[in-house]
């Protein structure tokens, strides 16, 4: 079997969730016997082929679907598995060429919660981004469309995301989502008779990270709160785990206590001039990093997202024996945490009850370290093996 993974970049497993899952997986294959090869739309970007057997690089222009369509077909692929493909123009290329190619199926992942299209820019952080940042017309874009009344926003986005489900519907052989919780949610904007209910396939992230840790190493966790995100506020919302952590430094309860936020993007300036404006004493931005060391040491981990896909940071908490502690936001978060047994939900937007939380977990010793025991067994069920078994059964039998 030959697999070839479609992304929008070269991979690079600490730029991003969907950067590391497709590392993950196509490590996982290659030790299955599967050949896998990579395709990317970034053209200046020098090729890693430590990952794949060879890479094409792939640009917008007549020829790119005809060049895709050579390489399958001197692979042998049968697979083409798109991770990422946006804007939706690459599927089309990536589509044009395998239908000349009747021997090779294509599987989109989508990596988002299906209708997160519904949440707007969020206007703070555009407008600081619009004022003290490079890139104006990008931001006046997002400050205009946050400005838009809500019942004009939400009707564009249902004429957008109807065609772009639907588009993506006709065009893949299978649409893989990240969880099966997802599928009737996407389904509904799919407007086609007769919904073929076998193109649809739910399938979770693996563990993220080949160690594990053990009970004993729990004896060595420090007073530490760690949150691992790219660093825009649209989708991560580290603004408000900002102002949860003023509700927690000033109940003045655990002033040994620090939050340690990893990650970089376009609003990492923004959140700096809000830690500042909240007068914020115990936080300390670590910038792009690769967050293993953290979980290692860190106690608990904070999800404050508006939408995820699957939360990876959350499975990979849980993998490092770091509990986590997030907003009920996603669909998917029901599929990693329980709550009061290996995490904690809190009601979207309920702040103070977050804070209350959080600041239990940093006081109560024995009730954290019962929830990072439990931790570290259950999320097993995202280990690479299981999660490459669902893949293959997909696969084996489309």
């Amino acid at each position: 079997m030959n697999i070839l993974f479609i992304n929008n970049s070269e991979i690079n497993p600490l730029s991003s969730g969907i950067q590391r899952i497709t590392s993950v997986l196509a490590q996982a294959f290659t030790a299955r016997g599967v050949t896998c090869y990579g395709a990317n739309f970034e053209l200046h970007t020098p090729t890693n082929h430590s990952l794949f057997i060879d890479v094409l690089k792939l640009d917008f222009s007549s020829q790119a679907s005809q060049k895709l369509a050579g390489f399958i077909q001197k692979y042998n692929i049968t697979y083409a598995i798109v991770q990422e493909c946006m804007p939706l123009k690459k599927l089309e290329i990536v589509h044009e060429a395998i239908v000349q190619i009747p021997t090779c199926r294509l599987l989109y992942c989508n990596h988002s919660a299906p209708e997160k299209e519904f949440i707007p820019p969020y206007l703070p952080a555009e407008w600081f981004r619009l004022w003290h940042n490079s890139g104006k017309i990008h931001s006046l874009s997002k400050v205009l469309i946050a400005l838009l009344p809500g019942f004009l926003y939400k009707w564009l986005v249902r004429l957008k995301i109807e065609h772009d489900y639907t588009y993506i519907y006709r065009k893949a052989d299978v649409v893989v989502l990240l969880s099966e919780r997802y599928i009737d949610t996407f389904k509904k904007w799919v407007k086609v008779s007769n919904i073929n209910p076998l193109k649809f396939a739910g399938i979770g992230n693996s563990l993220s990270f080949t160690e594990n840790i053990s009970l004993t190493d729990l004896e060595n966790k420090e007073k530490e709160v760690v949150i691992v995100a790219r660093l825009s506020d649209r989708a991560k919302r580290i603004s408000t785990a900002l102002k949860i952590w003023q509700l927690v430094e000033q109940s003045g309860k655990v002033p040994d206590w620090r939050l340690k936020i990893l990650g970089y993007g376009p609003d990492e300036k923004y959140y700096h001039h809000l830690a500042r404006q909240l007068k914020l004493k115990q936080v300390d931005f670590e910038g792009k990093q690769n967050p293993v060391a953290y979980y290692r040491k860190a106690s608990i981990c904070m999800l404050t997202s508006a939408y995820e896909g699957f939360g990876m940071v959350l499975t990979e908490a849980q993998q490092m024996g770091v509990v986590p502690i997030a907003f009920d936001n996603f669909d998917a978060i029901h599929d990693i945490i329980q709550h009061g047994k290996n995490g904690i939900l809190i009601p979207p937007c309920h702040l103070q009850e977050f804070a209350d939380n959080l600041t239990e977990l940093m006081t109560d010793n024995a009730k954290r370290n019962t929830f990072a025991s439990y931790a570290l067994e259950d999320c097993q069920r995202f280990a690479l093996n299981n999660i490459v078994n669902q893949w293959l059964r997909i696969l084996q039998t489309d």
